[in-house]
């Protein structure tokens, strides 16, 4: 069984377990709209044209394990990332495989006016809601994961709820299916998610493909510093980054982060 039909499986029963301490029902009368639609796209599409960065905050990956110590504090990590010029934050929220919890991202949303994806398998609708009602801007729709027919659904309940939706692909057949889909943001995975290679190449390939300027393309995973943001930027002009382990095990957390925008 690969890892993403263990985790599609793992989640479902999650879910399935979630309803039944908190009902859809009584999330969606909890649920406030408020004046924040595409707040995760336009933070993005106002820095066009200049390097962007989407912070995130996990504490482990299937490929590595444990890579933080639970007693860092999450807050701080946050704090600097809005301190030093990052664009949007992405946190991690899988209890299971990345060692994240809901509560990250609540705790989290109380402290900063940056916009906020939640990072996470979505495999019904009952987490879109969920995910509106703990403040995220934005949630992740992974092709791999899920058939066309689902990642549209869920892309058109997130825009109802005023939620930004990330359409994540890994090749060429899944960047065709992701254009038709209206959501405005393709997150190009460089992390081929059942052997956890990982090529900032697909970025590359994927993105010289590209001549939507309604849609926004983000380039995901493989970063070892400035080299690579470079080298996909020149090649492409494609300037969004979501970048986790690089900053995660950071030592020097500000001068990496300064690094990289300048």
């Amino acid at each position: 069984m690969s890892i993403l039909k263990e985790i599609y499986e793992y989640k479902l029963d999650f879910v399935k377990n979630q309803k039944k301490i908190i009902s859809q029902k009584v999330i969606e009368k909890s649920i406030i709209i408020g004046d924040k639609k595409n707040y995760f796209y336009k933070k993005l599409r106002d820095e066009d044209n200049q390097i962007s960065i989407i912070g995130e905050i996990k504490r482990a990956s299937p490929s590595l394990g444990k890579f933080i110590d639970n007693n860092i504090n999450i807050i701080d990590i946050a704090r600097t990332y809005e301190q030093n010029g990052i664009s949007c934050l992405s946190i991690l929220t899988d209890e299971k495989y990345f060692n994240g919890s809901i509560e990250d991202l609540k705790q989290i949303r109380k402290q900063t006016i940056l916009p906020i994806l939640r990072k996470e398998f979505i495999v019904d609708e009952y987490q879109i809601f969920e995910s509106k009602l703990l403040g995220a801007d934005c949630i992740l729709i992974i092709l791999s994961m899920l058939n066309i027919d689902e990642a549209d659904k869920f892309s058109k309940i997130a825009y109802d709820l005023g939620l930004d939706t990330i359409i994540e692909v890994h090749d060429a057949s899944e960047f065709e299916l992701a254009k038709k889909l209206n959501s405005k943001i393709i997150g190009i995975n460089n992390r081929n998610l059942n052997n956890f290679v990982t090529d900032i190449n697909t970025s590359i390939k994927l993105a010289k493909e590209f001549n939507n300027n309604e849609k926004i393309l983000i380039s995901e995973s493989g970063f070892h510093g400035k080299k690579d943001i470079k080298k996909i930027y020149d090649e492409t002009g494609l300037n969004n980054f979501l970048i986790g382990e690089y900053l995660m095990k950071s030592k020097d957390l500000d001068n990496h982060i300064i690094e990289l925008l300048n």
